[in-house]
């Protein structure tokens, strides 16, 4: 069959299959969604987008509400997709309005699956334990009631995402498998987007409709942001993309696999590197045995394209065509750009000062500003700035026995930046997730989150779910992830993945390599 009559045939497949899903829904749905339609179409012609939009952002969670797998979708293609550094009108911090948005998602889909599948007491402790933590602190060292609620709020809603996850995954062991999938699909055209930003030294989108200026590309054009707003939450996106397509490895698993690649250069991000080369050392472990010559000249064919992406120039982009200015703030109720981030913001880009943007280099030296990132490391200001850091939150770790065990009580760290800080010109932020947890809710509630990264990592079936929580463990070490929705969907993607396996690998967790003992003869979807 000719390839465009194959196409024509789809096409006519997929409208008649819509046609019968509409013809099987009763009366009342048809009328309502006719007049939702009608609604926004009238809405758009009065000028009010927004509220057109609002009308199918409204029908859309209507739609998903009525089935849990929906839910699952959704939460990981809003956590991976809508960024924290725009902010559409939202009452608070966005990243708090989104994290209540997939809390609320996650606990519905609860409710509808436990009539049937009832409630698994020891996952439900699991995802209340660090919030349990927390509030022993915040009952040692009292503060009060709000910083209680702000800073377990991100803790509880991460954990019930997680309870959600799992359980869907029970239920539905290739559900979660098609989710990975699709992202990985979906990274490849934000891969391209973000090649366009390195090649233009701008962020389109983004630099119009960031609520700070440090979300701009007047921060560093040359790194890419991806569709995350951030070049570091760009490469925790690309990091994980790379690692499910190279493991799930789906039809042309080499595409997404390749454009990942070049995301993680692109961005920039050093954490990502790092988190990547563990990963993937991990992942060879585990498959040493399988290496072969024609595995490894793959390997090497993907290196040069990925390096061959990486260092195209097109022809018609120059830095002086690309404009690094922050450009209006269109959200009203939102910072001016004149305003500094709060320190309870997720962390802002780190540069000097606003009136002194990051200098960019010729438009298109991707390779230049890639090795630049790992030239002298140690030497960096970034490194500086978080060996500073490192020495402010380990003096307040130790002032005594009590904030050793117990940490300075929630939302402490925001309350030290907020009125002492840190005096170095850069971002006002511990940059470290562990150090920070450990300030903030003690020596018990660190140990808390160490047990559960263990715990996870040794009990999870797939080999995907390990170098993922692998890698995202090691990048937290460099920033503070907990209000970055695109990180925490990592671990998210992590834990959903941990039982999406076959029934014959799910009796047992994956076994570490020891020399001489035979591996299984049937291997799973998720280690091929």
């Amino acid at each position: 069959m000719a390839p465009r009559q194959l196409m024509v045939d789809t096409f006519y497949a997929g409208m008649r299959e819509l046609t019968d899903k509409i013809k099987s829904m009763g009366l009342a749905y048809r009328i309502l969604s006719f007049g939702l339609v009608v609604l926004a179409a009238a809405f758009l012609m009065a000028g009010r987008w927004d509220l057109s939009v609002a009308v199918g952002v409204g029908a859309v969670l209507g739609w998903v509400l009525l089935e849990p797998a929906r839910t699952t979708w959704a939460v990981l293609v809003v956590a991976f997709t809508i960024p924290v550094t725009i902010n559409f009108g939202y009452p608070t911090n966005p990243s708090y309005s989104l994290l209540l948005l997939l809390f609320l998602l996650a606990v519905w889909g609860r409710l509808l699956r436990a009539e049937r599948d009832g409630w698994r007491r020891n996952v439900i402790l699991a995802a209340l334990l660090l919030p349990l933590s927390g509030l022993l602190s915040g009952m040692v060292h009292w503060h009060g009631v709000k910083p209680i609620a702000v800073g377990l709020a991100p803790l509880a809603c991460v954990g019930v995402l997680c309870w959600h996850v799992v359980e869907e995954a029970r239920h539905d062991r290739q559900l979660i498998i098609r989710i990975a999938r699709t992202l990985t699909w979906l990274s490849v055209p934000v891969a391209v987007f973000a090649k366009y930003q390195t090649l233009s030294l701008s962020w389109p989108i983004f630099d119009q409709f960031a609520y700070h200026w440090t979300y701009t590309s007047a921060f560093d054009a040359t790194r890419a942001v991806g569709i995350s707003g951030h070049p570091i939450i760009y490469g925790s996106f690309a990091m994980a993309m790379a690692l499910v397509a190279l493991t799930i490895r789906g039809r042309f698993w080499y595409v997404p696999f390749t454009a990942n690649l070049v995301g993680l250069v692109l961005s920039g991000t050093r954490s990502a590197w790092v988190g990547t080369v563990l990963a993937l050392t991990l992942w060879l472990l585990f498959r040493w045995r399988k290496v072969s010559l024609r595995g490894m000249g793959s390997a090497i064919l993907i290196t040069a394209v990925a390096f061959a992406i990486v260092a195209v120039k097109a022809p018609g982009f120059s830095s002086s065509s690309s404009s690094t200015s922050p450009g209006p703030v269109w959200f009203a109720g939102t910072p001016t750009a004149s305003v500094p981030a709060p320190a309870s913001e997720p962390p802002a880009a780190q540069s000097p000062t606003p009136a002194t943007p990051a200098a960019t280099p010729s438009h298109g030296d991707s390779v230049d500003v890639a090795g630049s990132r790992i030239s002298d490391p140690l030497e960096s200001a970034s490194a500086s700035a978080r060996f500073t850091r490192i020495s402010v939150v380990w003096d307040g770790i130790t002032q005594d026995w009590s904030t050793v065990l117990f940490g300075n009580g929630p939302e402490s760290n925001v309350r030290y930046l907020e009125k002492v800080g840190i005096g170095d010109g850069e971002a006002q932020v511990f940059d470290n997730t562990y150090l920070t947890f450990w300030y903030n809710y003690g020596l018990l509630g660190l140990a808390c989150l160490l047990a559960i990264l263990l715990v996870l990592y040794w009990r999870f079936r797939s080999l995907t779910a390990r170098i993922l929580l692998v890698g995202i463990a090691a990048q937290v070490f460099f920033f503070d992830a907990w209000l970055w929705l695109g990180a925490v969907a990592v671990f998210v993607l992590a834990v959903a993945l941990s039982d999406a396996d076959n029934t014959s690998e799910s009796t047992r967790p994956t076994s570490v390599f020891v020399p001489g003992r035979r591996r299984p003869e049937q291997e799973s979807e998720l280690t091929r």
